[in-house]
């Protein structure tokens, strides 16, 4: 399977400026030339979030700020980071399916992110990933 399309369905989202698709065995599946993310961190963005209340997770070489996991509400599916205004002040939308985590940065508010990432995933958790 190609994620490819997955990945430029999300990038073509106006607010959006990196995409990246990986497995939750920490491989990659897809992503933008600006994001890189090693397997432990992959492995951390979709473990339990209760220890990133303190120290938010990395993306690649950029600090992240947790804001809330919703993960498992069924009406988003995503958890919510933010950079530092170092990095430019991005919002973060971290999408989970059963076998994947679907990483979204990009400017402006995180809600404009969560709604397509949404709805990536809602259809990947549909159809078995």
């Amino acid at each position: 399977m190609s994620w490819d399309p997955y990945r430029d369905q999300l990038k073509a989202v106006d607010s959006v400026t990196e995409v990246g698709i990986f497995g939750l065995d920490g491989s990659t599946w897809s992503k933008t030339e600006g994001i890189t993310m090693t397997p432990e961190q992959i492995k951390a963005l979709s473990g339990d979030s209760r220890c990133m209340h303190e120290c938010g997770p990395k993306i690649g070489n950029i600090k992240c700020m947790f804001l809330r996991d919703q993960r498992q509400d069924s009406q988003s599916f995503c958890m919510h980071l933010k950079t530092s205004e170092s990095d430019g002040k991005l919002a973060v939308c971290v999408g989970q399916t059963n076998t994947a985590i679907v990483v979204v940065f990009g400017s402006g508010l995180g809600s404009l992110l969560s709604g397509p990432v949404f709805k990536i995933v809602s259809y990947l958790r549909e159809t078995g990933y």
